[in-house]
């Protein structure tokens, strides 16, 4: 399995949210892509390609720090070791195995689109939006000293030096000094480094918008089975809700959403 499909199931695991990918790309409440190799790849912006306009706002504090190792730990578990000596410290982090990675990120906080329902009601009622084809981002979780380190040979492996208090800080809150200097050794070819000063995107949740009085699972089957004809549907207001919101629980693989049309990646 490749590090992106991983740690966005590991994201789905921990945090009930879906990857960003790669770490540090800009992604905002409003865009919008598809799927490609079960990982969210952003086409574009519902304002600048739809002319929806829209707001987002704070979704509170979804935790302190969030530090997680591939081997299935958070924290770094067994992978890290932390030497303290007279002339400073160093914390030692392991990536030995195939499709390693490890991912820190302080005060990581919600950013969220304000009325999401009244959103999907808009574009519901365009002629050009490819119903439950695109999904559309209503939640961010961004943090602040993202630090994100992989490889996907394994054999390798990151070491972070310092003054002791300052990898102990590191290790309980999750904050990157400006002092602390890191080093990869062996095949450790994915390298982001976010900033204390700036919040970078780690998370998403997203949701899909569908027609009036139809089922998803049923309208995603038409479409696939009978992509030339039409489906018409009588409305059902017990069935009546635009959204179709992705559930970030489950332990299915997201290549199952993989969008067929290689012309938009």
């Amino acid at each position: 399995m490749s590090i992106a499909r991983e740690y966005t199931r590991s994201l789905r695991k921990h945090l009930r949210c879906r990857a960003v990918w790669p770490p540090l790309l800009d992604v905002r409440p409003g865009d919008y892509g598809v799927f490609r190799g079960g990982v969210f790849v952003r086409i574009g912006h519902l304002t600048t390609d739809f002319g929806v306009p829209v707001v987002s706002e704070p979704g509170g504090r979804r935790a302190e720090k969030f530090q997680y190792h591939s081997e299935g730990t958070l924290g770094f578990g067994g992978a890290a070791d932390l030497a303290l000596g007279d002339a400073g410290a160093e914390l030692q982090i392991a990536l030995a195995r195939r499709a390693s990675f490890f991912v820190s990120v302080a005060e990581l906080d919600v950013e969220r689109l304000q009325s999401p329902r009244q959103i999907a009601l808009e574009l519901r009622e365009r002629d050009d939006w490819p119903f439950l084809r695109y999904f559309v981002v209503g939640e961010l979780f961004k943090g602040r000293d993202l630090l994100f380190y992989g490889s996907e040979s394994g054999q390798a492996g990151v070491a972070l030096r310092g003054e002791s208090s300052e990898l102990l800080r590191f290790q309980q809150l999750g904050k990157l000094s400006g002092s602390i200097q890191i080093a990869s050794t062996g095949d450790c070819r994915l390298q982001y480094r976010g900033s204390p000063d700036v919040t970078a995107a780690i998370g998403l949740s997203l949701f899909r918008i569908r027609r009036v009085g139809v089922d998803p699972l049923r309208y995603r089957a038409a479409v696939d089975f009978s992509a030339g004809s039409t489906l018409v549907a009588a409305r059902d207001e017990e069935d009546d809700d635009a959204l179709d919101h992705l559930d970030d629980g489950d332990d299915l693989d997201d290549d199952r959403f993989d969008d067929g049309d290689t012309r938009l990646a």
